[in-house]
């Protein structure tokens, strides 16, 4: 787990924290151009957002960008859905569920996994504990000298 998740969730277990980890600063990643219009708009949303809980960094591009995109993947199949139905009748004749229904439910379980990376399910917000102000990697201790030689 990362440091700055441990730190945030507490370091229950008491374990030694990487003191030479890589710390990015805490700003909004460029907005990728390959991203389709709902998602560029989602991204704008989320960025405001995860800058005020303090959870974005620079590094947070990559993943933020496939949260939004799949999550404007998600509300166009949605939409296709409620146009057209869960059902539909197959040239032979059969009833079949429409596969926009497994797009949706893929999509859904992927912006929930990406979503909780950042925090932003109930449960996940839940195991934050978030300083306002600037985190800085705790000090190393003689004891982290140790247990890194031993790892």
């Amino acid at each position: 787990m990362p440091t700055a998740t441990r730190m945030l969730r507490g370091n229950k277990g008491k374990r030694p924290v990487n003191p030479g980890e890589p710390q990015p600063e805490r700003v909004a990643p460029p907005c990728p151009p390959h991203l389709d219009d709902m998602a560029k708009k989602e991204w704008k949303r989320l960025c405001k957002l995860l800058l005020k809980m303090s959870v974005l960094t620079e590094a947070d591009g990559m993943v933020l960008a496939c949260l939004c995109q799949t999550w404007s993947t998600l509300i166009a199949a949605q939409r296709k859905l409620s146009e057209t139905g869960m059902l539909f009748k197959t040239p032979s004749g059969y009833v079949q569920q429409s596969p926009l229904i497994s797009i949706v439910n893929n999509c859904t379980d992927t912006v929930t996994k990406l979503a909780r990376e950042f925090g932003l399910t109930p449960a996940s917000r839940g195991r934050l504990n978030v300083d306002v102000g600037t985190w800085e990697a705790p000090k190393p201790s003689p004891w982290d000298a140790i247990y890194v030689k031993q790892n």
